[in-house]
C-alpha cells in the first residue's frame, strides 16, 4: 500500500469518526407514530428535526445527549420574550422572528416559557446517555420497547425485578410492588395515565426496600403519582412528573424513611412532594385498594407504634413547579410519633402555590428540617407552617373529615382567620380547645438557610401553632432574601405569627 493511499484512508476514517461523534451528541427516541404531536412549536436540535409532543398543559421534548447541543424552537407567532427556567441554569434564548435559539450545556430538565404563557410552555427533558441496559430475555426484566403504545394494565414488580422503558416506549398502566426487595424502574420511556378515567395512585411501593427509579417520565397521573408507603431505602434520580388532574401529587413519601431524591423535575397542579405518615409497615385488616386511593386515604384508624420515627429524607438538585398546592409539604396526615431529619437542598421552585409548608394535623413531633440553598422564582405564599386540627386529622369531627364521602364544608365559625386554605382546618371553639389537645403535636428546630426569592409572594407567610403548649419553636431564617432585600426581622418578613417561640432572622453570609 502506497504512502499517499494510506494517508487518504486515514483522512476518510478521521472524517467518518468525526461525523459519527458529532451525530452521537444527540440521541433521539422512536416514539409511536400515533402519539399526540404538538402543532404549536417546531424544534431542531443541532439542525436535526426533533418532534415535540402535545399535552393539555404544554408541549414536551424527550431525548438524550452526550455533549452540548443547540436548540432552535419555532413558534407560530414571534415571541417578544422567552424565559428558560430554572433561572439558575443560566440559559438565555436569542430571538429572531418566530424562532428562539439556545444551547444546552448538559442533560437537564427545563421549562421554556414564551411571553409568560404558563398554559402551554415547552418542557425539555434531556437525558444523559443511558448505560447498563438490561437484556430483553432476562426473566427478571419487564422490557417495553420503543415505538409502541403498550396497554400494560397492572404491572407487578417482585424481588430483584426491573421494569425497563426503552426511550420512545409509551406504557399505559399502573405499577405495584408489595413487600418487594431490590426493585428498579429505569429507562427514558413514558408511563402514561392520560387514558385513565378513575382516580388511583399510579406507582405504589408498599413495604418495599431498596427501590430505584432512574430517568423515568410519568405523564398525566390521576391521583398520587409515586406513592412510597411504609418503605425504606429509596432512590429517585432524574425522575420527571408532568401532571395536572385532581390529587396529582408528584411524590408522596408516606410513613417511609431513608429516601434520596436527586435531579428530579415535578410539574403538577397539586403538591410536588409531600411527606406523610398514615399506614405503618406490618398493618393488616385494611384493603390495599383503600390505602392507595386519595379519596379513602385515612379512612381507617391505625394502631399507634410508640416511639416510631420516620424521616431521613434528602432531596437535592431538583426543580419544582405547581399551580395550587405545595411545592414541598410535610403533612397533613402525620400519624406517627416523630418526623425527623428532612433536608431539601440546592433546588429551584419555578412556580408555586405555597413554596414550603408544614401542616401538622396530628400528634407528630416534627423536628430537624433544613431548607438549604433554595431559589424561589415565584410563589403565592412562601411559608405556611401550621399546627392544628384539620379535615385530614384522625380526630376531626366526622361530618367534616376528608375521608367521609358525605362530608360537608367546615362552618365559617370554625375556620381560621389566617390560613392558605381556610376549608382545610377546623378551629375548635375556645371551650373545646382542651378536648383536642391530646392528638396535637409540635413543630421545632426548623432552619431555612440561603433562600433567595426572586419576586415578592402575593400573600404573607404563616407560622401558627395550636396553643401555647402545642406550638412552633426554634425557627431560624438565615440569609433569606426577597426581591434582593435581606429579611432580618419579623417586621421585614410580614409573617403572621401565633403560638410561636424563638424565631430568629440572621443575615447569613
Amino acid at each position: 500500500m502506497s504512502h499517499s493511499y494510506l494517508i487518504v484512508i486515514l483522512f476518510i476514517t478521521f472524517c467518518l469518526m468525526r461525523f459519527s461523534t458529532a451525530r452521537a451528541e444527540l440521541i433521539t427516541y422512536d416514539f409511536p407514530s400515533d402519539f399526540s404531536k404538538s402543532e404549536r412549536v417546531q424544534v431542531r436540535i443541532d439542525d436535526q428535526p426533533v418532534q415535540a409532543y402535545h399535552t393539555e398543559k404544554g408541549a414536551f421534548l424527550s431525548f438524550g445527549m452526550t455533549a452540548p447541543v443547540e436548540l432552535v424552537v419555532t413558534y407560530k407567532a414571534p415571541p417578544k420574550e422567552v424565559i428558560i427556567r430554572p433561572l439558575s441554569a443560566d440559559i438565555t434564548a436569542t430571538l429572531a422572528g418566530n424562532t428562539c435559539t439556545f444551547k444546552l450545556p448538559r442533560s437537564m430538565n427545563l421549562s421554556v416559557e414564551a411571553d409568560g404563557d404558563l398554559s402551554y410552555p415547552l418542557f425539555i427533558f434531556a437525558n444523559p446517555e443511558l448505560t447498563n441496559v438490561p437484556s430483553k430475555s432476562d426473566p427478571k426484566v419487564k422490557y417495553y420497547e420503543a415505538g409502541k403504545i403498550h396497554e400494560a394494565g397492572e404491572i407487578i414488580l417482585k424481588d430483584d425485578e426491573t421494569l425497563y422503558l426503552e426511550g420512545g416506549a409509551v406504557v399505559r398502566g399502573v405499577v405495584r410492588a408489595r413487600n418487594a426487595r431490590n426493585v428498579t424502574i429505569r429507562g427514558a420511556g413514558i408511563l402514561d395515565a392520560s387514558t385513565r378515567k378513575h382516580k388511583i395512585n399510579m406507582l405504589v411501593f408498599r413495604e418495599c426496600e431498596n427501590v430505584l427509579l432512574e430517568n423515568v417520565f410519568i405523564l398525566d397521573s390521576f391521583g398520587w403519582t409515586i406513592h412510597l408507603s411504609g418503605s425504606e431505602k429509596i432512590q429517585l434520580t432524574n425522575t420527571r412528573v408532568l401532571a395536572w388532574r385532581a390529587n396529582c401529587d408528584g411524590l408522596d413519601i408516606e410513613y417511609s424513611k431513608n429516601v434520596r431524591v436527586d435531579g428530579c423535575f415535578w410539574q403538577t397542579t397539586d403538591d410536588c412532594v409531600a411527606v406523610k405518615a398514615i399506614y405503618p409497615p406490618g398493618l393488616t385488616g385494611i384493603p390495599f385498594e383503600e390505602m392507595i386511593n386519595p379519596e379513602t386515604l385515612g379512612k381507617h384508624k391505625v394502631p399507634r407504634i410508640e416511639g416510631d420515627v420516620v424521616g431521613d429524607i434528602l432531596i437535592t438538585n431538583s426543580v419544582l413547579s405547581n399551580a395550587k398546592g405545595q411545592t414541598f409539604e410535610i403533612g397533613f396526615e402525620l400519624r406517627v410519633d416523630k418526623v425527623s431529619g428532612i433536608t431539601f437542598r440546592n433546588c429551584d421552585v419555578i412556580h408555586g402555590g405555597i413554596g414550603f409548608s408544614i401542616h401538622n394535623g396530628d400528634r407528630a413531633i416534627i423536628e430537624n428540617m433544613l431548607l438549604d440553598d433554595i431559589r424561589v422564582e415565584q410563589s403565592n405564599r412562601l411559608i405556611d407552617f401550621t399546627l392544628g386540627l384539620s379535615i385530614y386529622s384522625d380526630d376531626c369531627p366526622g361530618p367534616y373529615r376528608r375521608s367521609n364521602p358525605n362530608r360537608v364544608a367546615v362552618p365559617k365559625e370554625h375556620r381560621p382567620v389566617h390560613a392558605n386554605n381556610v376549608y382545610q382546618w377546623y378551629v375548635p371553639l375556645k371551650q373545646d380547645l382542651k378536648k383536642y389537645q391530646a392528638n396535637r403535636g409540635l413543630i421545632r428546630n426548623i432552619t431555612v438557610r440561603n433562600m433567595k426569592v426572586v419576586s415578592p409572594p402575593r400573600h404573607d407567610s404563616i407560622i401558627s401553632g395550636y396553643d401555647n403548649k402545642h406550638n412552633i419553636s426554634s425557627v431560624t431564617f438565615e440569609g433569606l432574601e426577597i426581591a434582593g432585600e435581606k429579611i432580618l426581622s419579623v417586621e421585614d418578613s410580614g409573617m403572621y405569627l401565633k403560638h410561636v417561640e424563638d424565631i430568629r432572622f440572621l443575615s447569613g453570609k
